[in-house]
Formats: structure tokens, C-alpha cells, sequence
């Protein structure tokens, strides 16, 4: 299989799983649970609307062949740089931080890990 293939196909499915987790997490926090709860905060939706963004257009730009260019550096770049924000949020242990609990830190820890492997391999193609 080819180095390139495996960074295109493996960017759509990370950002597939970003926007995913994003879809899920948006009903959840504003259709099920209801008013009023500390989670639920501007903050945390912002980095909600980058995973959505970002996810999005990570599938878009991979499966439009884009790799590795600008797009997919910049889309990239605000993917990790956000799901980094969260693991420090956890570790410092904010208040409000975006991962709640041990299942949606790993689920980012997850997420953060299959970006930085697209990006190493991104960066191997790259020259």
C-alpha cells in the first residue's frame, strides 16, 4: 500500500472520528441535557465548533487529494492544537474542562494520537 494512500485514507477517518464525536457530543450537551449545567459553556463550545470544522474539513480535504498542502496544514494545525488545549484542561484539572471523565479523555487521547501519526506520516511524504 502506498505511503500517500495511507495518509489520505487515515485522515478521513480521523477527521470522520473528530466530526463524529462532535455530532454526538453537540446533541448531548444541547439537546439531552438540558439548561443549565457548568459543562455546557461557552468554552467547551467553542472547541466543540472546532471538531465539527475541523473534522469536517479534514475528510474534505483529504478526499480531495489536498495532502500534504496548506489546507491540510492549517486544518490539522487547530485539530491538534485543540485537542492538546483539552488534555492539558484534564491534567490541570479545570473547571469545566471538556473532557468530563476518563472515557471522553481517552476517546480524545485516541483522537490526538491518530493526528499526530497523520501528521508524522504526512510529513514523511511531504519530502
Amino acid at each position: 500500500m502506498n505511503l500517500d494512500l495511507v495518509v489520505q485514507v487515515g485522515a478521513v477517518l480521523v477527521g470522520l472520528a473528530i466530526a463524529g464525536e462532535g455530532i454526538a457530543l453537540l446533541v448531548g450537551m444541547h439537546l439531552l441535557s438540558g439548561r443549565n449545567k457548568p459543562w455546557v459553556s461557552l468554552r467547551n463550545d467553542v472547541l466543540l465548533a472546532c471538531d465539527l470544522i475541523a473534522g469536517s474539513a479534514l475528510v474534505v480535504v483529504a478526499a480531495a487529494g489536498a495532502l500534504p498542502g496548506p489546507a491540510f496544514w492549517l486544518v490539522a494545525a487547530v485539530a491538534l492544537l485543540a485537542h492538546a488545549y483539552r488534555e492539558w484542561e484534564y491534567v490541570a484539572g479545570r473547571a469545566n474542562r471538556f473532557c468530563v471523565n476518563r472515557p471522553l479523555l481517552a476517546m480524545n487521547t485516541a483522537k490526538l494520537a491518530g493526528l499526530a501519526a497523520i501528521l508524522a506520516l504526512a510529513n514523511i511524504t511531504a519530502v
